[in-house]
């Protein structure tokens, strides 16, 4: 197709995963500029294998940065709890 790059965005061809007895994966992500930019890793279990295909291939859902970046700090000149003067 014209105008379209012949991989997907996130630049990976393909996916392999092994399994493993203790249920434990060993995922790698093929780039398409070679082995050196492939991501190649180990976790634990099968919901880890998908966040695995999740974080490395697509974008991700509505509210999941915000969700994964953590708890944020008050902004600057916000009173904290501290009980008022007097009480």
């Amino acid at each position: 197709m014209e105008g379209k790059s012949p991989v997907a965005h996130h630049g990976f061809t393909h996916t392999t995963v092994h399994h493993h007895a203790d249920g434990s994966h060993t995922i790698q992500h093929h780039h398409h500029e070679g082995p050196h930019k492939d991501i190649h890793h180990a976790v634990a279990d099968h919901d880890g294998m998908i966040d695995s295909m999740m974080d490395h291939t697509s974008a991700p859902n509505l509210g999941e940065t915000q969700a994964n970046a953590g708890p944020q700090a008050a902004p600057a000149g916000i009173p904290g709890a501290a009980p008022a003067a007097g009480a």
